[in-house]
């Protein structure tokens, strides 16, 4: 009986580098020209764990593998891949050279039917996926209407946030977001004032506050010590949210009772938080749609360029949402 010792033998490589190529280890460092050699040297060996699936791989660029945001949509990910027959690889990448070269390795490589990338899309990685001819979409927010990208419809999200808060009563609704240089939060904050002016509600300025480091105890802090009231708040995602909650806690300040809060997405935050949190979330379906369009377009070989936005929303109720008091 063939054994990953005799593997690691035969190709000279070390034990390790054969354990995390035959079990599809994310964040492997093996190199794909190594990976080739030892996915081989398995078949060819007849080691019985060796049918190899092609595979489907995720990228998160430019951000932290262990964003909660991330880790249930791989979960759904990988379960729609596994009904169509591909086993899904992921991939942290930042964006210098020896990660691009990575990138590179994997989209050309044999094994790869296709290629998800998520986080701060940059030229770089386009050309790389472009010239490697390789199946690919975006999901997130991009300017670009020239390659695929399936993105979260951020402005309704928020639209639909916003409108639960009015018609609750609230009326001083602030707006917690990171840096407004990303377009998702720019679209965020447009649905935020459709939503007040669609009301008859002047937007004050003071109630929008924003930090690159989307540290929410740091955001509402920052009113509080304005003494700004306000008696809701819209957060654009549950980072935010949970920080934003364990603010106003630590100020002695009662959600929902006394200020109620609303945020987007769903994370393991969401239901470890105290209360649990109140968010807008796609249902369970919408969430497969990246890696089923994907998966189209490997199998269909389509060449148009797919654009499409989730917009299908619905209510976490969570608890932390209420009546406006006032």
């Amino acid at each position: 009986m063939v054994t990953q010792k005799d593997i690691a033998d035969y190709v000279g490589v070390s034990r390790t580098a054969v354990s995390l190529v035959l079990n599809n280890a994310p964040n492997s460092t093996v190199s794909e020209k190594t990976r080739a050699l030892i996915l081989k040297a398995a078949k060819e060996m007849g080691y019985k764990d060796t049918e190899v699936k092609p595979k489907i791989c995720y990228v998160f660029y430019n951000r932290e593998s262990n964003d909660p945001r991330y880790l249930q949509h791989l979960k759904i990910t990988e379960a729609a891949a596994a009904r169509f027959g591909y086993t899904l690889l992921f991939m942290s990448i930042r964006p210098n050279p020896q990660d691009h070269q990575r990138l590179n390795e994997l989209a050309r490589s044999q094994d790869t039917a296709g290629i998800i990338v998520s986080g701060l899309l940059d030229e770089t990685v386009i050309g790389i996926l472009e010239e490697s001819k390789v199946p690919h979409l975006y999901f997130g927010c991009t300017e670009r209407t020239d390659i695929h990208v399936v993105v979260s419809n951020h402005h309704k999200a928020a639209y639909l946030a916003v409108r639960q808060l009015i018609e609750l009563g609230h009326r001083r609704i602030a707006f917690f977001s990171g840096s407004l240089g990303l377009l998702v939060n720019k679209r965020e904050l447009a649905g935020y004032t459709e939503a007040l002016e669609e009301a008859g509600i002047e937007i004050d300025k003071s109630l929008i506050q924003t930090g690159k480091e989307e540290d929410g105890d740091e955001l509402c802090n920052r009113l509080h010590e304005m003494n700004i009231e306000y008696t809701a708040a819209y957060c654009t995602n549950t980072i935010i949210q949970f920080g934003v909650l364990q603010g106003l806690k630590r100020l002695g300040i009662d959600v929902p009772g006394e200020i109620s809060l609303i945020g987007n997405e769903f994370t393991e935050l969401v239901r470890l938080s105290v209360p649990q949190l109140t968010t807008m979330l796609h249902g369970g379906s919408q969430k497969e749609i990246p890696v089923l369009r994907l998966i189209d377009i490997i199998q269909r070989k389509r060449t148009d360029i797919l654009n499409e936005y989730i917009s299908d929303y619905e209510l976490f109720p969570g608890g932390t949402l209420a009546k406006c008091r006032e």
